[in-house]
């Protein structure tokens, strides 16, 4: 890290990397010393925050080098100018993070002598690349910042698992299969990711399914205190979920990855023509398969679509308590969903996957195995 050696940004954000978590923390304080009102804008709690934003700061310092891909940069940046119009942020306080970013960084160098002028001044247009892309990204959105939504329906279906229904004072624009940034009045200042599980319309109707998890504080607050009249916030809206052409499509839903393949589902089945669609859904076991009411109608009145249930265990667990036949009205095997998998022939086939991170990982490598080509397999990011 010596003064006399050339750095750049890559080796900057090199350099950062092994003390992370150190260097936000670090950062964050400078910035809240700098303007305190910003500390307000962020959640009670800013760990997973300050690894995010350490992701993005890293892959920023180490594209921007590159002879190639910056144009996929500048989107990346706009976008994520566009997402933080939810915090209400100011020019002044993009002035001031450029300010504070610039300042941290030099302060990682000082004790070993300090960044020579030509490294000071390519981190500074670094960053100021990072802060005016982002800057102008938000600029360029003509949709309203954030949205809101009131709760009209909650069901719990079995223990850990909520459906909330909204109505949104003005409707969601949205493609079938896409998430939105979602706040509860619970949790203030903390989003989280959440797939419509309807699509479109006119009302404003949307509707989320949210399964409680261990260590997950958003999604078990909603499950334990979410009521009818709640007021939610909804910021940008994501995902490149969905079906592309006439060609045929397999979809495999892991628990609540459901949702969004309902989305995509009842928004095909208002057309009079639809490629064969195949879907995969699965569950732990047979009585955690929740919406079952609305797929077997769905599969019964769309010659098009094939649904096949597929279970972990064959019997439920003691404490879960549904009805025998609710799960009836369709197919049901037993095993993993990857299991599933074994006897499918992809090729040629798009695959579209939800559900948890280790399913999206594995279900992705059967399809390729199965001979579904790697760019027919979508899911969203981990």
């Amino acid at each position: 890290m010596g003064s006399h050696s050339r750095h750049g940004l890559a080796q900057i954000a090199a350099d950062i990397r092994p003390e992370a978590d150190k260097f936000t923390k670090n950062l964050f304080a400078r910035l809240f010393a700098m303007d305190p009102s910003l500390r307000d804008l962020f959640p009670a709690s800013m760990t997973a925050h300050r690894a995010v934003f350490h992701r993005v700061l890293d892959h920023v310092f180490t594209a921007i080098p590159r002879t190639e891909g910056h144009d996929e940069l500048i989107e990346f940046l706009a976008q994520l100018g566009r997402d933080h119009r939810k915090y209400g942020l100011t020019e002044a306080n993009y002035d001031t993070m450029t300010d504070a970013l610039i300042a941290e960084v030099q302060a990682v160098y000082r004790p070993h002598g300090g960044l020579d002028p030509e490294d000071a001044e390519v981190l500074e247009q670094g960053v100021r690349l990072l802060t005016g892309v982002m800057r102008g990204g938000a600029h360029s959105d003509p949709t309203p910042a954030r949205r809101t939504g009131r709760v009209v329906e909650v069901l719990r279906p079995h223990p850990g698992l909520a459906v909330v229904r909204l109505v949104t004072d003005e409707p969601l624009l949205f493609r079938p299969g896409q998430y939105v940034e979602t706040q509860i009045p619970q949790v203030p200042r903390q989003w989280r990711p959440l797939s419509i599980a309807v699509p479109p319309n006119t009302q404003g109707q949307v509707e989320f399914h949210i399964r409680s998890v261990n260590g997950g504080y958003v999604s078990s607050t909603v499950f334990a205190e979410t009521r009818i009249g709640d007021q939610w916030h909804f910021g940008q809206v994501h995902g490149l979920l969905r079906p592309d052409g006439d060609r045929p499509v397999t979809m495999i839903a892991g628990g609540t990855g459901l949702a969004p393949m309902k989305s995509i589902l009842l928004a095909m089945g208002m057309n009079a023509d639809n490629p064969d669609v195949h879907l995969l859904v699965g569950a732990r076991s047979p009585g955690l398969l929740y919406d079952s009411d609305s797929l077997a109608p769905l599969a019964a009145t769309n010659p098009w679509l094939k649904v096949t249930q597929v279970t972990d265990a064959r019997r439920d667990p003691w404490w879960l308590k549904r009805p025998a036949t609710a799960y009836r009205g369709l197919p049901l095997r037993h095993g993993s969903l990857v299991d599933a998998m074994a006897d499918l022939d992809l090729a040629g086939r798009q695959v579209l996957i939800a559900g948890p991170k280790g399913l999206l990982r594995a279900a992705r490598d059967a399809a390729i195995a199965r001979g579904a080509a790697p760019e027919d397999v979508l899911h969203d990011p981990l």
